[in-house]
C-alpha cells in the first residue's frame, strides 16, 4: 500500500467522537534542539507522566522577528510485533502557509487543533521577538482520532528552517498502547 493511499485512508476515518477509546497515545520523548544560536534567546520543553497520560510543557522565546519558515516532517509506525516500518507522510512544506491551511488536511488538522487549544501563543507568522511562546499540558487526546487505530511504536522528526538555516528539531517519539 503506497503511503498516500494510507494517508488519504486515514484522512478518511478521522472522526470527532465522544465514546472512550480502547488506546493510549504514550509519549516517551519530546526532543527539542536549536541549531540556530543568534534566533533563540530561550527554549525549554518537558514531558510530564501523570495518570497514564503523557504531557509535554514547554517555552521558547526568540531574539528576532521570524517572517520565513520552512518544515520538513516525518512520521514513522511500526505495528505492534512488527519490525516493518510504515511512512505515514514524509512532507516538505511552508510552515506560515501550514498553520493557515492545515485544516485541509485531516492528520494535520489534529495536530494544529491541538497545539492551538494547549498554547496562548499567536500561532501566525511572522513569529515575535520577546514573546513567550508556551506549551501547557499538550497531549494527543485520542477523541480528536479515528475510532481505531492499531497498536504499535511511532516517530515524528520536524525540522524548521529560516533564511534556508536549520533552526529547530523536533523528535517525538511514542506508542499506542491499550487503554487500561
Amino acid at each position: 500500500m503506497s503511503p498516500l493511499f494510507r494517508l488519504l485512508w486515514f484522512n478518511l476515518f478521522i472522526c470527532v467522537n465522544t465514546e472512550e477509546r480502547g488506546f493510549r497515545v504514550k509519549l516517551d520523548e519530546f526532543s527539542v534542539r536549536y541549531k540556530v544560536r543568534d534566533l533563540i534567546e530561550h527554549i525549554d520543553f518537558r514531558i510530564a507522566q501523570i495518570n497514564n497520560r503523557s504531557y509535554v510543557n514547554g517555552e521558547m522565546t526568540l531574539k528576532c522577528v521570524v517572517r520565513d519558515i520552512d518544515m520538513h516532517t516525518t512520521m514513522d509506525f511500526w505495528k505492534a510485533n512488527n519490525q516493518n516500518k510504515i511512512k505515514l507522510y514524509d512532507v516538505r512544506l511552508d510552515a506560515c502557509e501550514f498553520l493557515r491551511t492545515a485544516h485541509r488536511n485531516g492528520l494535520f488538522n489534529i495536530y494544529v487543533k491541538s497545539f492551538k487549544k494547549h498554547t496562548k501563543a499567536d500561532l501566525n507568522c511572522p513569529l515575535k521577538t520577546n514573546y513567550n511562546y508556551s506549551l501547557r499540558n499538550w497531549h494527543m487526546n485520542e477523541k480528536d482520532l479515528p475510532p481505531y487505530v492499531p497498536f504499535g511504536k511511532f516517530r515524528t522528526i520536524t525540522e524548521y528552517f529560516t533564511q534556508q538555516r536549520l533552526a529547530l528539531r523536533i523528535v517525538t517519539q511514542g506508542k499506542v498502547v491499550i487503554n487500561k
